[in-house]
């Protein structure tokens, strides 16, 4: 039933249409329908289900830093830059591929926000690699911030200072979790210059994690009441980009990331912190290439084509009722893993055995 609101917008179905508002405007669309699908069609809207999902898990990793200063074309930027990494996949054909096999360097660059960028903020650049270690370093020049950086405070008596930071963040797609490793912060006054300065990462690097480098640049203003430092950006200036990528180096076995996800659940519930480690809920990119994997290893003959939605993926509530039952899991794992350590402390079992036990969601 379609209902028409005090507005005068038109929202609910009629038979097969569907009516609906976006930005203002009444928009008159087909309800979504099941239909078979040749190989190549399910091919090209699984694939597109993929790379909308991966986009979006990456934009809500980096949400905690960008917050919701960005400008309005940043979502479809982000999906067109994944889109364009795993098409340029060198290694492996479409529905067999993710962003593991992706050409990562077409997410360098990319802005959250057009209208600030961080690569026009700054008139220096950062140099991103990996040493010998297989760490993440950041070699930065020496800084005069009244030269170096472009915005548009300068000369406000406000600013008292800028604060340059740096993101690293781990995403296993095939155990789907991300982790943040690390960040580095460097604070500096509004005046003066600072020396040239190597920034390591050095904490563990997740195994199978392709590693994403954010960088932001904050101008702080002092609070006479607490002396501590605020930020002034906004969303007309909030420079923040991905500014290096670098595919995993190894791969990780089956169940590693349930595993990594429960301990450090349990470290985070025990120190009183958020937890590093985040599940993919609603990513189903390994589903979709399991059941194409599958079907191109049956005979020609025997092969089904599988019904599929129109719009694949899951709504914003969908997911969140998902995460929440993937961490109502975490948490159900952990309490049965405390259990057993405390039955086999009392029959003297090697505790250590228990904890590392694999588990199946």
């Amino acid at each position: 039933m379609a209902v028409i609101d005090s507005k005068g917008g038109i929202h609910g179905t009629a038979g097969s249409v569907v009516y609906r508002s976006y930005r203002g405007m009444n928009i008159v669309q087909g309800r979504p329908r099941r239909f078979k699908q040749t190989q190549a069609s399910q091919e090209a809207a699984g694939e597109f289900g993929l790379i909308s999902q991966a986009s979006k898990i990456l934009r809500e990793a980096f949400r905690p830093f960008y917050h919701h200063f960005y400008d309005g074309g940043m979502v479809n930027r982000m999906t067109a830059a994944v889109s364009r990494a795993i098409r340029g996949s060198r290694s492996r054909e479409r529905g067999d591929r993710d962003l593991h096999d992706g050409e990562l360097s077409f997410l360098e660059g990319l802005e959250f926000n057009e209208d600030s960028k961080f690569l026009q903020a700054l008139q220096i650049r950062p140099q991103v690699r990996r040493n010998e270690k297989g760490q993440v370093t950041i070699s930065l020049p020496e800084i005069d911030p009244r030269r170096d950086f472009v915005t548009p405070f300068k000369g406000h008596y406000r600013v008292t200072g800028y604060r340059l930071s740096f993101v690293l963040v781990g995403f296993n797609f095939r155990e789907e979790f991300y982790e943040y490793i690390g960040e580095k912060k460097i604070c500096m006054e509004s005046s003066g210059l600072n020396a040239a300065s190597q920034l390591v990462f050095e904490q563990e690097v997740p195994k199978g994690c392709l590693l994403l480098v954010l960088g932001m640049l904050e101008c702080t203003a002092a609070n006479i009441y607490t002396y501590e430092q605020e930020p002034l950006n906004s969303k007309d200036f909030n420079p923040v980009s991905l500014i290096a990528a670098f595919q995993s180096e190894d791969e990780a076995e089956a169940g590693y990331g349930e595993s990594r996800a429960i301990l450090h659940h349990e470290e985070a519930t025990a120190s009183g912190v958020a937890p590093r480690i985040q599940i993919m809920a609603g990513y189903r990119g390994n589903g979709f290439l399991s059941s194409m994997r599958k079907q191109r290893a049956a005979p020609a003959g025997q092969r089904k084509s599988i019904e599929a939605e129109e719009s694949p993926g899951l709504s914003d509530l969908e997911r969140r009722q998902l995460q929440q039952e993937k961490e109502q899991i975490v948490k159900e794992k952990l309490r049965q893993i405390r259990e057993e350590s405390a039955i086999a402390k009392e029959t003297a079992i090697d505790t250590g055995k228990l904890m590392g036990k694999r588990v199946k969601f």
